[in-house]
């Protein structure tokens, strides 16, 4: 059920590129991250514009490429980005704090009670083609910046599955004392528990859910029809695109498919329906719910959040209720 819409204020001199990650703020409002440009904004519960960070730059407090953004206990927000080996942390206003150097590259953060929950590519000290067969754990838990643990292997490597890596990602969310684990292209959701291991499985896929095969290697070598067969090929099945936890309760999937419109490398993916599961007890609650035509989901917390127009401005973000039946 649709709570309100909301659009997002933009000024004349700092306009959204287009909306990457979104973050549901503890004590209120939103924080978006944006798609292209290296900066961080805040708004009010009604969109107002509340304060702007960032730039373009490999010195401190400077961005490339913002991978995740995530929020502490005090306030506080971390970001990370893709092209550095360290999270940034900001001041509940957005003003530079700290720079805690990590292991590996970090590519999705999300907090979990006072620690973060951080998918990260760990640094690879093997070299050759035996590197692009190892598995190393890719879910890290981070207190104080260390690392307390590691765990979740790739279920295969990119040599296993050729072009699989076009649609490949870890998906995580976290809430109370269990962080849900997902590969996009492969169900089920792995439970891990605070100390890391693996304590069960969630999820399964609906009967219209259209699983992405595994090719024979060469398949798409004749580079004349590539960009096309390629394409069109991957656009006819399904993978994962999001896993948020919504007013604690709902584990939300959103599923997701190429849009064969935009041709190769984009691999633009199109949300189109969702699943819902009661996290507590596993029951599917919903399925194959349709989303709007050129929505995206943004995340969750006290509501779900869905982009209506992904493409144009203004941009008007829903925030959706969830119901128990």
């Amino acid at each position: 059920m649709a709570e309100s819409v909301i659009e997002i204020g933009e000024t004349q001199t700092d306009s959204i590129a287009e909306v990457g990650f979104f973050l549901e703020r503890r004590s209120g409002g939103f924080v978006v991250a944006d798609k292209f440009l290296p900066r961080i904004r805040s708004y009010h519960d009604d969109g107002r514009p509340d304060a702007a960070f960032g730039r373009f730059g490999d010195g401190p407090f400077e961005f490339r490429q913002v991978s995740g953004v995530a929020e502490t206990p005090s306030g506080q927000l971390v970001v990370s980005d893709s092209r550095r080996t360290a999270l940034v942390y900001l001041t509940s206003g957005l003003k530079p704090d700290t720079i805690v150097s990590v292991p590996g590259t970090p590519r999705r953060i999300v907090s979990f009670g006072r620690d973060l929950v951080v998918r990260m590519d760990q640094l690879a000290a093997a070299r050759g083609p035996s590197r692009l067969m190892a598995k190393p754990p890719l879910i890290h838990r981070l207190t104080g910046g260390q690392v307390t643990w590691s765990a979740y292997r790739a279920r295969f490597s990119v040599v296993e599955r050729p072009y699989w890596g076009s649609l490949w990602t870890e998906l995580v969310a976290a809430a109370g004392d269990s962080v849900f684990v997902m590969t996009s292209v492969t169900y089920p959701i792995t439970i891990l528990d605070e100390s890391g291991d693996s304590v069960g499985t969630i999820g399964n896929p609906s009967e219209s859910f259209r699983p992405v095969p595994v090719f024979d290697r060469g398949q798409f070598v004749n580079m004349a029809t590539y960009a096309t067969t390629l394409s069109e090929m991957l656009a006819s099945f399904d993978v994962a695109g999001r896993l948020d936890i919504v007013s604690d309760t709902y584990l939300v999937v959103t599923h997701s498919r190429l849009d064969d419109t935009f041709p190769p490398p984009s691999f633009r993916r199109i949300h189109s329906t969702l699943d819902i599961y009661d996290r507590h007890t596993g029951a599917k609650l919903y399925e194959d719910v349709p989303l709007p035509e050129r929505s995206r989901v943004l995340g969750g917390g006290r509501y779900l959040y869905i982009l209506l127009d992904q493409d144009f401005p203004p941009w008007r973000v829903a925030k959706l209720r969830l119901l128990a039946r």
